[in-house]
């Protein structure tokens, strides 16, 4: 299908080719990396609309053209995991060369409605998975009025609202709770509605909800092999146990499965985790997961993370816990008072030698795990991918800059191709293919975000998503809103 889909394209760019060679952006004298096809070559990219229509040694026509001497002309990043879906936090992954942003490992609720609320208003592509931690509430009869509660105040307020977050707070009960017989039996319909709105497989975050049992989970593995969609998941606790679950009811059941931040779930253990994943490729297996360039992890203080027994879980104490709206460390009594208050935290929790592993590894793409705007959020939000760039492949060489490319684009691109069908024209710099297209310095991208707050990447020069600027000479172009709804095979 990938390849009739990129037959198709071509023929329609030689057509358009064969009635014009004055291109609306001409890509002139850069070395242009394609990590699917090898190609690593000095090139010149010719774009229409939003199609990359002509690659040549030859001089382009174009009633732009940009000289990209010295510069990397790389397929745009896409992000498989990101929960800032924002314009605010849009605007740092675009300058960290991200041009698609996905919220796989939580989902949307509602996706349908928000898709629609971000149609033609979002600097990059956008699109999510079944949010099976709601769904799962919303199948306990107990819980149902607060959906409607929370339908209510998205049309007033809109998506990320103060109000819905306090629901889901008082939603959170849910999470404690185990699902009957008669719920599980319920939730096949609510699946089926979110994939007919373009969900693009199931997020299944269980590492927060400790009332599932194993066998309501094992059910929703069971659904997406019937249903041929992948499973995005945030196993259960930290280290192996969890880890083998969902490789077991992958393989039992059939279904594709993506483990997420395998470098904050595995801790010690990542090395453990690689060589799992690695195998069961080597076996047929559909499993895949990624990892994000920092020690640090993010996540909310309320949430089951943080139940009694997490120092010793985690191997960490208060004051590895960093208050994300202050930046101070925790003690006892404020990790006590802002746990009740609920709120954003960072947790240094991981060793270098554990990143360099996972980044390192051939089975791993690169995900960011970017939080939700806030100014001193975790600088992943904003400096994951030139991280990788510049620490990774520059300063350490501890990967090549083409075996870099291909955890950002391909890799991720081909994890979604099977429910997602315009996934089998991203990722790529080939003709046919979106003009997704991240430029940049190979000598000077380093990430500038810290824990002291967000900042820009250096050395994005150029972001075109689908075929338009949303950062030109380094900076944000303004009133830009270019992105497009990535949508599962099953929309309606």
């Amino acid at each position: 299908m990938k390849r009739l889909l990129l037959k198709i394209s071509f023929l329609f760019c030689l057509i358009h080719s064969g009635q014009s060679q004055v291109y609306d952006i001409v890509l002139r004298n850069g070395r242009v990396i394609d990590p699917e096809n090898g190609l690593d070559a000095i090139r010149n990219v010719g774009i229409s609309s939003d199609r990359i229509m002509e690659i040549s040694s030859n001089a382009l026509q174009g009633k732009q053209i940009l000289d990209v001497t010295g510069l990397v002309v790389a397929p745009g990043f896409i992000d498989l995991h990101v929960h800032g879906m924002t314009n605010e936090a849009h605007e740092y992954q675009a300058h960290d060369g991200v041009t698609t942003a996905l919220e796989l490992e939580s989902g949307v609720l509602f996706i349908r409605d928000w898709i629609e609320s971000k149609r033609n208003k979002t600097i990059v592509n956008y699109g999510a998975t079944i949010p099976h931690a709601e769904l799962r509430a919303l199948a306990m009869e107990s819980y149902q009025h607060y959906f409607d509660e929370a339908k209510k105040i998205i049309g007033e307020d809109g998506f990320g609202s103060k109000r819905l977050s306090i629901l889901g707070i008082n939603m959170a009960k849910a999470n404690y709770q185990s699902l009957t017989d008669d719920d599980i039996k319920r939730l096949p319909q609510y699946f089926d509605q979110e994939l007919a709105s373009g969900a693009l497989g199931i997020g299944v975050p269980v590492g927060y909800y400790p009332g599932a049992k194993p066998g309501e989970i094992f059910k929703v593995y069971q659904y997406a092999a019937e249903k041929k969609v992948p499973v995005f998941s945030h196993t259960r606790g930290f280290g192996m146990p969890g880890i083998q679950e969902a490789i077991a009811n992958a393989a039992a059941s059939g279904a594709s499965l993506h483990i997420v931040h395998a470098n904050s779930l595995s801790l010690a253990d990542i090395q453990v985790t690689l060589d799992m994943v690695s195998d069961a490729q080597k076996h047929g297996l559909d499993i895949t997961t990624e990892v994000y360039p920092y020690t640090a992890a993010s996540t909310s203080l309320e949430s089951a993370i943080f139940d009694d027994g997490w120092k010793e879980k985690l191997g960490m104490t208060y004051s590895d816990i960093q208050w994300e709206a202050t930046g101070e460390r925790l003690t006892e009594e404020t990790f006590n008072t802002y746990r009740k208050q609920g709120g954003v935290v960072i947790m240094h929790m991981m060793k270098p030698e554990w990143i360099a592993k996972g980044i390192q590894s051939p089975v791993t793409s690169i995900g960011s795990d970017g939080m939700p705007y806030a100014p001193k959020a975790h600088p992943r939000t904003a400096g994951t991918f030139s991280r990788v760039l510049g620490k990774y492949v520059r300063e350490e060489k501890l990967i090549s800059l083409t075996e870099a490319l291909r955890k950002m684009t391909i890799l991720p691109a081909r994890r979604l191709e099977n429910i997602a069908p315009s996934m089998k024209l991203k990722g790529r710099i080939q003709v046919g293919a979106d003009a997704d297209i991240t430029i940049f310095d190979p000598n000077t991208i380093i990430d500038k975000a810290d824990f002291t707050g967000l900042r820009f990447s250096e050395g994005i020069k150029y972001v075109l998503v689908n075929g338009v600027f949303v950062v030109k000479e380094g900076t944000s172009v303004k009133g830009a809103f270019p992105g497009r709804p990535v949508l599962g095979k099953y929309r309606n």
